[in-house]
């Protein structure tokens, strides 16, 4: 008599780490735009993401993307862009309508392009810094009520920078510019306000670490401000600059807190602290860090969930475009995202209670990112007002479920699986015995449509059995519970 074996629990998510003999029941080999951590146990396809207004500037990256929450009252988002011609920084500003140009930045951010710019609240004002490495440095200015530009205003003998950070009562700037002459190794500060405004001393006021190593990145938690080489890690609190890890950070843009915890990344994979010695949180998915450039990577947190841009990489023979790895903090269970768009910068931004993922692609527009409690969820990549956008690829693959032990062939008499939400989910399976040399291709088991769906599986004879579904459209998502697979161990099949 067949015995049911139930896999009902997918909490572990994907391990692409490991060899499919090796994946846990609850676990995934392949897991591609599929979201196991939204409903706990089951598996969703992931939603996608509409333009915010319109186009900025047609072909042209968004090379900064910030929520300037300068008040109660005054609450917009910032985005910096080329100008048509590749020459100028631009900057524009949005509170709930269009993308409105703030005309006094392209005026004093000429002749710099293709800067990574950094934006930083304090004092109910936006500060900028950012670099090129063919431009050079931008030129630092200050933005308040609105459209308020200045290259002046608490800007005065303030030093350009690559990245900038509000610690405690003051503003840090990192890898700086100064009087002609580069300091890569310096962290230049602020005065505390005064009246409403701060000053620069930058003969006097920094700190310097390392002296071999560029700063690569600001970080700020645990009542400390963080300094990232490319191999260590420096912790200060305005009175002690000490060395505290041998673990470096590739890219500033990386650096992100939820609550005690800061994560970042670098090229030995994914970092997570809490104030103490740093772990590496990346061993599930670390052929996407070793084989991307981690360089050129970014990330952002919303809903306690880091989404790392990671650009197109190819993993177990597989190529991935415009990929992002989303790690669940509470779960702490990763998957793999792969968008139509190319992105440049994340940014979380509140709206309504709640926080967004905004996304800032490299043709000149920003979308955002929907969810599954939207009034409309969004079932495409792209979408432009009621026009759909690209489709969603999602894909799946269990690892070798060996249905007791490995090596007893066994008779598959019958699959069942449990829907929620089928939307046509199509599900194949393969097996494979003492008699093949290499697995055996994936075949037919039929599309979901119903709560319970019944499948035959052939062949249906193996030592173990592999589950794969995918489904390539912009319908609403689909949702999966799990499987029963119907066995016979080979001692109770009659010759």
């Amino acid at each position: 008599m067949a015995q049911p074996l139930h896999y009902l629990n997918y909490l572990e998510g994907l391990q692409s780490d490991l060899s499919p003999l090796l994946v846990a029941p609850n676990a995934l080999s392949l897991q591609l735009n599929c979201n196991t951590s939204y409903r706990l146990g089951s598996i969703y396809k992931r939603l996608g993401y509409s333009r915010v207004q319109g186009t900025i500037e047609a072909g042209n990256a968004i090379t900064g993307l910030f929520h300037f929450r300068q008040n109660s009252s005054t609450v917009e988002t910032l985005a910096t862009v080329n100008d048509a011609t590749d020459d100028d920084t631009q900057l524009f500003y949005r509170t709930t309508g269009a993308w409105i140009e703030i005309g006094a930045a392209e005026t004093a951010w000429a002749g710099v392009a293709n800067a990574a710019v950094e934006i930083e609240s304090f004092i109910e004002y936006a500060f900028f810094v950012g670099w090129d490495v063919t431009d050079g440095f931008l030129p630092v200015a200050s933005l308040t009520a609105t459209t308020t530009f200045s290259t002046a205003t608490n800007v005065g003998s303030m030093p350009q920078a690559k990245f900038i950070k509000r610690y405690r009562d003051r503003l840090y700037i990192g890898n700086c510019r100064t009087g002609g002459t580069n300091f890569p190794f310096r962290v230049y500060f602020s005065s505390t306000p005064s009246a409403g405004a701060i000053t620069w001393t930058p003969a006097t006021d920094f700190i310097a670490v390392d002296h071999s190593e560029e700063i690569t990145g600001l970080g700020e938690n645990w009542d400390r401000l963080i300094v990232f080489t490319e191999y260590s890690a420096y912790m200060y609190n305005q009175a002690e600059n000490k060395k505290v890890w041998d673990v470096g950070c590739s890219n500033h843009r990386t650096i992100k807190n939820a609550g005690a915890h800061m994560f970042w990344a670098n090229r030995d994979g994914v970092w997570d602290s809490t104030g103490g010695r740093p772990n590496n949180i990346a061993g599930r998915v670390i052929d996407f860090i070793r084989f991307g450039n981690p360089n050129n990577f970014f990330a952002e947190i919303v809903d306690e969930e880091y989404y790392l841009y990671v650009g197109t990489v190819t993993v177990n023979g597989i190529t991935y475009t415009n990929t992002v790895l989303v790690y669940n903090i509470p779960s702490q269970t990763w998957r793999t995202h792969t968008y139509a768009d190319g992105f440049n910068i994340f940014a979380k931004v509140f709206s309504a209670g709640h926080d967004l993922l905004y996304m800032g692609a490299t043709d000149g527009d920003v979308h955002v990112h929907s969810k599954y409690y939207d009034a409309t969820p969004i079932y495409s990549d792209g979408q432009v007002g009621a026009t759909v956008g690209s489709p969603i690829a999602s894909w799946f693959q269990t690892g070798a479920l060996t249905m007791g032990d490995p090596s007893l062939p066994k008779k598959i008499d019958k699959i069942f699986a449990y829907s929620e939400r089928a939307h046509l989910l199509k599900l194949k399976a393969r097996v494979i015995d003492r008699n093949a040399q290499v697995k055996t291709e994936f075949h037919k088991l039929g599309e979901l449509s119903k709560y319970i769906n019944e499948f035959p599986c052939n062949p249906d004879k193996g030592n173990w059995l592999q589950i794969e579904g995918t489904e390539h459209s912009t319908n609403p998502y689909w949702s999966l519970f799990g499987f029963t697979v119907l066995v016979t161990p080979e001692e109770r099949i009659k010759p």
